[in-house]
């Protein structure tokens, strides 16, 4: 999410203090939940490295270490704290991209630039979905163009440029599908792939490693192409392009969590990026497993990021009980929704479908309360904004979208509620007056949802 606090505590007193009150703050339900879930980890070292994809601990209670601890493999040590560039990278800053880039535009010298969409069954759309599918498109384009001039400005981060992109490409790939048009999911990832690119060339011509995550952020872009290359490659099934994405992938979500994690050390990451980061590593190792065609049932990758998604929950906590900023109730719900999500999903790959639904209820509760906190407290008084609001909505929604795989006849309520938020957002929005800045891309960022949750549902009207 967008919560971009800095650590105002020292490093040392930060690591020293998680260290000792590490279990101690952590509420007897979660050490309950850690302890089931463990059983099926058996004696497994932990570490910090481990942070990217985890359950939730073990019933042999494995000794857990602190935040600040530092053991990772030899080759993360080259990170240095305090936005100082390796030595061996700051060579690559200018060219380390250019073969990655390339690579993900031609393939084995074919050109997957495709002419432009082309509609193959006209008249299949009623009136009333071709009139909403044009708004959508018209909408998302516009969320395109004003995120990447926002982006261009420096108002707003990599890490909310990319929700964005997303956000808009998804809807635009959506609306093709509902048309039934023809290579537009390749047209649009190639068009993607060009903006993320900008902004790997943006990042590496500012090149000020003094600048606070400057580095960890040119990684993170990095990362983002490289995944984009991936679905590219998946879409035009190039296998030795996907093995080639994949192996991008690995290394810079790699490189992207050891920076992170160096940061946090001095206090210049906050959580929500350390999570970021972990998350990068676990689906990187997911999707590299399931490539290579790994046991689509093997939930280790999913123990080890949640049992570091309570490590940083834990944290929270911690905070939030010392009066720090980033103890902030809303934060700390959504630390305790993102744990809760993973612990689902682990239960639904261990096909306990009781256990899921009730820990995917659990997440959509915390995401709500965190909504809640933001849209009628925080927002009031301008310590969240609207982007804040809108990310907090994301999380309830994953959630709920879970929750609706194993109780559908019940979903009713919970849908009911989502969509009374979205309104609500989408009402605040709209009172805003004052649109300069970046306040004209978290606007069309809310409209962009609420056109695709229409979307959604007038296509399972076509569809009935």
């Amino acid at each position: 999410m967008s919560d971009r606090i800095h650590f105002c505590i020292s490093s040392s007193i930060i690591c020293l203090m998680i260290g000792l009150v590490f279990w101690s703050q952590l509420p007897s339900s979660s050490q309950e939940n850690i302890a089931q879930l463990s059983v099926s980890l058996g004696d497994a070292e932990v570490t910090i490295q481990s942070f990217l994809d985890s359950e939730q601990g073990s019933a042999v209670t494995v000794p857990r270490q602190p935040l600040g601890v530092d053991s990772e493999k030899e080759k993360h040590k080259k990170y240095i704290p305090l936005n100082v560039v390796p030595e061996q990278n700051k060579k690559q800053v200018q060219t380390s991209n250019s073969v990655q880039s390339g690579r993900s535009i031609v393939h084995s010298g074919k050109s997957i630039v495709q002419s432009g969409p082309s509609v193959s069954k006209p008249g299949v759309v009623s009136t009333q979905l071709k009139r909403h599918l044009q708004q959508t498109e018209n909408t998302a384009n516009e969320l395109i163009g004003q995120s990447s001039d926002s982006f261009a400005r420096g108002l707003i981060s990599l890490v909310d440029y990319n929700l964005a992109l997303n956000i808009a490409y998804d809807t635009k790939i959506e609306a093709a599908e509902i048309r039934q048009t023809k290579q537009a999911k390749l047209t649009f990832l190639n068009e993607k792939q060009k903006l993320i690119q900008q902004a790997v060339d943006q990042l590496e011509l500012f090149n000020q490693p003094a600048a606070q995550g400057w580095y960890g952020d040119l990684v993170h872009a990095k990362l983002i192409l490289s995944q984009n290359q991936y679905e590219i490659a998946s879409v035009i099934k190039d296998r030795d392009d996907q093995q080639f994405a994949l192996k991008q992938i690995s290394k810079n979500s790699e490189d992207y969590f050891a920076i992170r994690k160096a940061e946090l050390q001095v206090g210049e990451a906050d959580l929500s990026e350390y999570r970021r980061s972990a998350s990068s590593v676990y689906i990187a190792n997911q999707e590299r497993h399931l490539f290579f065609g790994g046991d689509k049932k093997d939930t280790q990758n999913l123990v080890d990021y949640a049992r570091n998604l309570d490590g940083i929950k834990s944290e929270v906590d911690w905070l939030a009980s010392h009066g720090a900023g980033l103890g902030r109730s809303d934060l700390l719900n959504l630390s305790k929704a993102h744990l809760t999500y993973v612990q689902g999903k682990y239960y639904q790959e261990k096909n306990q479908p009781n256990e899921s639904r009730n820990l995917f209820t659990e997440s959509m509760d915390h995401a709500k309360s965190a909504w809640n906190t933001r849209i009628n407290t925080y927002y009031p008084v301008g310590t969240a904004s609207l982007h804040d609001i809108t990310t907090a909505w994301i999380m309830w929604k994953a959630s709920e979208t879970k929750y609706v795989e194993f109780d559908p006849a019940n979903s009713a309520p919970f849908d009911k509620e989502l969509k009374a938020g979205l309104d609500r957002m989408v009402n605040t929005a709209d009172r805003i007056s004052d649109r300069r800045g970046r306040m004209a891309s978290d606007i069309s960022l809310v409209r962009c949802l609420k056109n695709s949750e229409i979307l959604t549902e007038l296509k399972e009207q076509q569809i009935r």
